[in-house]
This record gives structure tokens, sequence and C-alpha cells, in this order.
């Protein structure tokens, strides 16, 4: 059974990487106006493969299943945006590398597939479901015994072993491919010798340091040739996908002093039916905003409001209305015990056909499991010592085999209500028997702490939020803002003529789905993107969560390189910082004679630094931070002798070497070539797949569906 459940937990790694075939799918109507219009529309397309809607959503819909299945709750709209961006990768990255893998002819034949199961060294997602969950060992028997019950499994099950080979499948080809392509990877002894020389080599430095903030900003001046030129030479760093800027108004819909006053009638009016309800539980599940909570609680764990004046009142007794969390609150005592807080216990589980804990291999029916269960707890009776011996060869809970059925100290409240409720209930050292959804227990009493007085409240609560009449105030004061827009009013006046802020958005990407203030914002930006939107243009109301919001697109950028224009401050800054390395490497030069640098510290006021023992490798000198290009224009020289002035990331330098090494090159350049090769070979699995994607044809449609 642990397999079973080992396998059900790969479903999410499995999911995530085997594709599920399906039929094209056909959209008919979609985005048009009756039977006679009718067009296909695909999530994406990826070297002429469509990937459809369908195979699109049903794939995304089983990661939700698998992600409400490890989580225990469904997936919000932040985690389920998370799961359709992973779906879309995963589908990209599967279309492309099988195409690879089917020019290459990389294959995996039945024999190594079975090998990679059955053999010595088998797959690592194999040793992890087929191991002894005692030692950690695999165990290739528990493989033999899984397949040879395969026809008897139910069909999610046996649905995930075949996933499980596709997975080990496309792994093996994945690994031939980047073995293939690291193999292909060869080192020239003059490229070993020269990464050798880099990573031994090294030399000390002094030098001269102007930075770029010796020269104000309002002292560079550029000119439109000098601007165009940066754009030119840079043009390739401003590079974008498509983009669009917003402005908006964003109204919250609060709770008013009225709807306040309401909450607190009805929550009054509650408490008045509580103290008179028949069935205090089914009251307060049918009329609270909170499920009846069924736990017993000790002075001290309870809300303030309520603690510890709850401890004494008779049972019955209301108290409140009072304010919680933004919510109104009546409490009832509905009973008081005397409970231990913590309890241990031994049981024996007999699962039946339709308990929880049942598997595809249990028989045994409802009837049977009760007269199995009155059967050991008689001979339990009897003969008690024999427990743990019982539970480690009868019980159905897998934990049985390890612990002899001892479930340890637990705290109250923990277990099901049925178990934790006849452990209350129980001395210690009674056996006695009970029914949950997991199946037919026979339990030990074995500890108890000591008892103390708890209590059980019943709690109607109301939480406060705008009723109706509220909504239809803020929308009427969004639509006036509205229609002042569509009576061609500025937007920044309408919005301060209403009242209302406005805000500012700026490169949205197609896929976004938050903008400030508005975490669920995917309809606004896929109102700013359609195709019918103009710059200048207004969107409707839109409703999101308790809020009202229209928006002004402002900016529309399409994928590509944008104009100088578009980019005209970016620009200047980048050509005001080459301007400004210009006029210092100029300086610099005017007062280098030639002799020593020391004179230009001095002469110009800059700063004179040391730095020892850096070498080609190196990345940063000691004060500055990060300067590859300097330090490759030192390892230029082959002996001591002054370099530069020479521009760098952060200002300009001029560098004096006072010392540099010699360093003997090895006759044996085979540990020379080891740190490149392996290096070259760790990038494989990620830039590989990069590149194919690069220069792949993808076409994303998804923003019309999402």
């Amino acid at each position: 059974m642990a397999v079973i459940r080992k396998i059900r937990n790969y479903s999410g790694l499995l999911i995530a990487v085997i594709g599920i075939g399906l039929a094209a799918f056909v959209l008919g109507d979609f985005l048009g106006y009756g039977p006679m219009r009718q067009q296909r529309f695909d999530v994406g397309n990826v070297e002429g493969t469509s990937i459809t809607y369908q195979q699109f959503e049903q794939r995304v819909q089983r990661q939700l299943e698998n992600w409400q299945n490890q989580m225990g709750t469904s997936a919000g709209p932040d985690q389920t945006f998370q799961v359709r961006q992973q779906v879309w990768n995963e589908m990209v990255r599967e279309i492309l590398l099988e195409e690879e893998f089917e020019r290459l002819g990389i294959e995996v034949s039945p024999e190594e597939l079975y090998d990679l199961i059955h053999g010595s060294d088998p797959h690592q997602v194999i040793r992890q479901s087929f191991s002894d969950p005692a030692t950690g060992q695999y165990d290739p028997q528990q493989v033999i015994e899984f397949l040879r019950n395969f026809d008897r499994l139910e069909p999610s099950v046996r649905n995930q072993w075949v996933m499980i080979e596709q997975f080990i499948k496309q792994d093996r080809q994945e690994t031939k491919y980047h073995q293939m392509i690291g193999n292909a990877y060869i080192v020239p002894s003059p490229l070993a010798q020269m990464d050798f020389l880099h990573r031994n080599k090294t030399a000390d430095i002094r030098f001269v340091y102007a930075s770029l903030d010796e020269i104000d900003d309002d002292q560079v001046e550029i000119s439109e040739r000098e601007l165009r030129r940066a754009y030119d030479e840079n043009r390739h760093t401003f590079r974008r996908e498509a983009s669009r800027d917003l402005k908006y108004v964003h109204l919250q819909v609060l709770p008013t002093d009225r709807d306040r006053e309401a909450a607190l009638e009805e929550v009054t009016q509650l408490g008045e039916e509580l103290q008179t309800a028949a069935n205090v539980e089914a009251f307060v599940n049918s009329v609270s905003d909170r499920r009846f909570d069924p736990g017993y609680y000790a002075e001290g764990e309870l809300s303030p409001n309520i603690d510890p004046e709850i401890f004494d009142v008779s049972e019955g007794t209301v108290i409140g209305p009072y304010m919680e969390n933004n919510s109104y609150v009546v409490s009832m005592l509905r009973d008081a015990q005397m409970r231990p807080d913590s309890m241990r216990a031994s049981h024996i589980l007999f699962a039946y056909r339709g308990s929880a804990s049942a598997t595809p291999e249990t028989t045994r029916t409802y009837q049977e499991a009760v007269e199995m269960a009155d059967s050991v707890l008689s001979l339990l009776r009897a003969n008690p010592a024999r427990f743990a011996e019982l539970a480690a060869e009868l019980s159905d809970d897998p934990s049985a085999q390890m612990n002899q059925g001892d479930l340890d100290w637990f705290r109250d409240g923990e277990m099901v209500p049925e178990f934790n409720e006849a452990v209350v209930g129980a001395s210690t050292g009674s056996l006695l028997s009970v029914e949950t959804d997991f199946g037919m227990h026979v339990i030990h009493v074995t500890g108890k702490s000591p008892l103390r007085r708890k209590v059980q409240v019943a709690s109607v609560v109301r939480e406060i939020v705008p009723g109706s009449r509220t909504y239809q105030d803020v929308y009427a004061r969004i639509s006036a803002f509205s229609s002042a827009l569509r009576d061609r009013q500025d937007f920044e006046e309408a919005a301060d003529e209403a009242g209302l802020s406005v805000r500012e958005a700026a490169r949205l990407g197609r896929m976004d789905r938050a903008l400030p203030g508005v975490a669920q914002g995917r309809q606004i930006v896929q109102w700013a993107f359609d195709d019918n939107t103009r710059t200048g243009g207004y969107s409707r109301i839109f409703e999101i969560e308790d809020a009202f919001v229209v928006a002004k697109l402002t900016g529309k950028q399409d994928d590509g390189t944008p104009s100088l224009d578009d980019v005209r401050d970016e620009v200047m800054a980048i050509a005001v910082r080459e301007k400004k390395k210009e006029m210092l490497q100029e300086q610099m030069q005017q007062a280098f004679t030639g002799t020593s640098i020391v004179d230009v510290a001095v002469q110009l006021d800059f700063g004179l630094l040391e730095a020892n023992d850096i070498s080609f490798n190196s990345r940063n000198l000691p004060e500055v931070g990060p300067e590859p290009g300097v330090i490759g224009a030192i390892f230029a020289l082959d002996e001591p002798g002054v370099v530069g002035p020479v521009k760098g990331n952060n200002g300009v330098f001029l560098v004096e070497i006072t010392r540099i090494d010699e360093v003997p090159l090895p006759e044996d350049l085979t540990q020379a070539r080891r740190p490149l090769r392996d290096a070259f070979r760790n990038r494989v699995p990620n830039q590989a797949f990069d590149a194919l994607r690069e220069k792949a044809d993808i076409e994303d449609n998804r923003s019309m569906f999402f």
C-alpha cells in the first residue's frame, strides 16, 4: 500500500512532465455570432504543432486537482495563474524536445526501459517509489509484486504508472541528448593553455581611479548625433516584449456605518434565536459566516472577548454581541466537561469496502469488519498483552508494522471526532471499539493527562460587509466618472472632480495579472492588449473583488526594439555616462607624463588604490566593484608597465602593473582541460533548451483566453 501512495505522490511531477494526448478541439462560435461564423482558436502553436484549448485546459485541471490533493485546499487565483504558466512552459518544452529527439533519432528501446524499471540500477523514481519506509532501502521485490497485481489496481493508479513509464522514457531521452551535446565539446590545447594562465597568473597593481561622480550631469552636453550613436551602439539592450501603460482609478467598496448597524442588529437577533435552537450545531452552520466548532477549550485558549467570562456562566448563556476580526459575534456556552489535554492510545484498524482507508485490495464488507473488530476485542479483553502482536499482524493501518498500533500521545481534538471522543470517555487501560470513516477500530487507552474543565462554545459570526445599497452608491459614483469620460472630459480632471485618485501602471506584460493595488487585474490587462483598444481610450467599468476600476490606455509598445524617441531618457543616461568617461579619459591622458601614475593622482586629486594577487578570472577591483574590462586590459601585458587610461564600468582607470607572474605551462594539459569541459557540460541541460526555444517559432495566444 505504501508503494501505491508513493506513486500517487508523483502525480504532480508526472503531470508536469508528461503530456496527455488528446484529439484536436474546435471552439465553435468562440468570439463569433452564430453557426455561420466558426473559427479555430488555439492556445498556442510551437513549430507548427498546435496546443488546443482543450489540451491545455485539461492539463491545467489535472495540475489543479493535484494541488488540491497535496495541499488539502483548492488553488486560489494566484496559484491557478502560476499553474497555467507552468503548464505552458512544460508543453512548449515537450514539443520542442520531442521534435529534436525525432530529428536526431534519440530513442529508448523496450529493453532499455525494462532495465530502467527492473534492472540492477533502476531509475531514481523507481527507487523512491519501491523502497522500504522503515529503512529507505530499495526493494526490487515490491516492483515485481506491484506489476503482478497490476490488472487488479484501480484505474487511476494504473494510469499514473503509465505516466511514470513515460516520464522515465523522456528523462532518459533528455539524458542522452545532453550527453550527446556534452561529449561533442572538445578543449583545444591553446584554449586549455590560455585558461590555465587565466586561472593561475596573478599580478599586483596600483591604479588611479576617477569615478563618474567627479563630473556633474549638468556639465555634460549631448548632441543629437551623440545620442543617436549611443542608441545605435546599445539598441540590442532595448529590445522588449509588448507592453502597455495605464492610468486608472480604483474605488473600493467599504462597509458604511449603515452596514455595521445592520450586521449588529442581525447578529443580535440571531443570538436570541441561538438560545432556543433545537439543534445548535445545525443552526450555527445554517446562519453563521463561520461553521460550528465542536472543539473543547480550556481557560486562556478562547478569544479574550469571552475568556474567562464564559467559564463562569451556566450552559445556554449567550455572551455578546462583540466585535472580532471585522465581524460581530455572539457566543453561547453549549457544554462543559472535565477533559484531558492529551491522551495516548493504540489501535487496530479494520478497513472495509467504501471506507476512507480502503485500498483496491480491500474485499472486506462492513459487516465483516464489525464482526472482526468484535472478535478481536473479545480476544484482547481475555489477553490484553497480545495487542501489539495482533496490531502488527491484522491492522490495515500501514504504520502498525513499525509501531504495533501505538499512536503515541495526541492532543484532545487531534483525532477524528468519533475516535477522539471514544478515548476521552474511556478510562486508562480500557479496551473498546468504535467506528469512524476510516473503518472499525479496536482501541486500547494507554494514557491520559490530568483532567481540567473545558468548554464547547457555539458562536454565530456575521462579517461586516458592504450591503447592496452601499454597492449601488459606490457604483453610481464610478458611473458618473465614467460618463464624464464619455463626454470627452480629461481623465485627470474628471477624477479630481469626482474626488478619485489616479494611479499608474507602466510596462504591463501580456500575461501580467496584477496592477498596483489591484491583485486580480487580469481582465484589465486583457483589455489593454485587445487589438481594438486605442492609445488614449477608456475602459468600461470593471468590477474586481470589492472594488470598481476604470482605466485609460496611455502607452502601447509592441514587440521589438523601440524607437529612439520611446527610450530617449534611457539613451540619454547612457550617452551622459559615456561622455563623462571620455572627459575623464582626456584629463588623465593630459596629466600623465609617462613616468609615474602618482603625479596623475596628485595633480587631478583622484584616488590612488592598490590590489594584490588579482588574476584574469577576477571580477572585482577593491573599493570599486566589478571591472572585468579593466582586468582584461591589465593581463594583455606580459610584463610590468602602465595601462590606460581605460574606460571601466564605474569610471576611468590608469593602472600601473608592479608585478606579474611568469607561470610555467604543464606538459600534460588533462587537468587544465577539465574545468572548461565540466563547466560546459553543466550548462548543457538549461542552455541547450534555451537555444531551441530562442530559435523556435512560438505563437502564444493565452492572453485571448485567460
